[in-house]
């Protein structure tokens, strides 16, 4: 490989008594080709070596990340900041500076000169999808623990609901209401909080039903038949024709 090709010649002066030099002569064809061909391959090796370094960055990242997310407590409160910091939306300045960051800087000072300026173009474009993905992370754990918090809370008003007095309506109110009211603090869709509320209805009436059942059996299978009857009357009123399209 040539290593170092002259591109420029020092001219001799035209005329001794003339202080202005004539421009260099051009490089003959071959040696132009050659410095060219030259050029094209170190920067073809330059790409190459910085998406190697890339490749190399982003198995660090990913550990760190990893390692953010392994650390982060169970409602997953900080762990997008500990990452990436903050960055205002509007002027894209750092305000808060992540463990990104530190990791990215130092990696960059770390890396070849003739590496680092390819690295650093690519520090907005790495932070921007790093945060998305740890955003993502950080609202499925908070979901997580909600919905962990809702399951224990759900068990301890049931077994509430289990030992009380099955004829204490005010007592199973209060619980079921409990259980509705957490979960109306959820952050839950419409749909899903439908189901959810419709879930704990069935399960507090449920938990009520078998309560009574130890105490009266009869009574519990007269108060089932009457909500099975209910519900049978609720399904027939809601098939039934409406206005002039039918007839009692």
């Amino acid at each position: 490989m040539v290593h170092i090709i002259p591109l420029f010649i020092d001219p001799r002066p035209t005329d001794a008594g003339n202080e202005t030099r004539a421009a260099a002569p051009r490089l003959d064809p071959y040696w132009q080709a050659v410095a060219e061909r030259h050029e094209q391959r170190m920067a073809q090796q330059q790409a190459f070596d910085t998406e190697i370094a890339s490749r190399k960055l982003d198995g660090e990242i990913a550990g760190a990340e990893a390692d953010t997310v392994a650390n982060a407590p169970a409602d997953g409160e900080g762990l997008h900041h500990a990452m990436y910091g903050e960055v205002d939306r509007h002027t894209g300045r750092v305000l808060e500076k992540g463990w990104f960051d530190t990791l990215f800087d130092g990696f960059v000072k770390q890396a070849p000169p003739e590496l680092r300026a390819g690295l650093a173009s690519r520090k907005e474009t790495l932070r921007a999808a790093g945060s998305t993905r740890m955003a993502m992370q950080q609202l499925e754990r908070r979901a997580r623990y909600e919905h962990d918090q809702l399951s224990a809370a759900q068990a301890e008003e049931l077994d509430s609901i289990a030992k009380s007095d099955p004829d204490d309506y005010a007592t199973f109110h209060a619980s079921r209401q409990a259980g509705l009211d957490l979960i109306g603090k959820m952050n839950l869709d419409p749909e899903r909080r439908q189901k959810a509320e419709a879930a704990w209805r069935e399960s507090t009436a449920r938990t009520r039903v078998e309560a009574l059942i130890v105490r009266d059996p009869k009574r519990a299978l007269e108060l089932l038949g009457a909500a099975i009857g209910q519900r049978g009357k609720v399904a027939a009123s809601a098939l039934r024709p409406s206005g002039n399209g039918g007839q009692e």
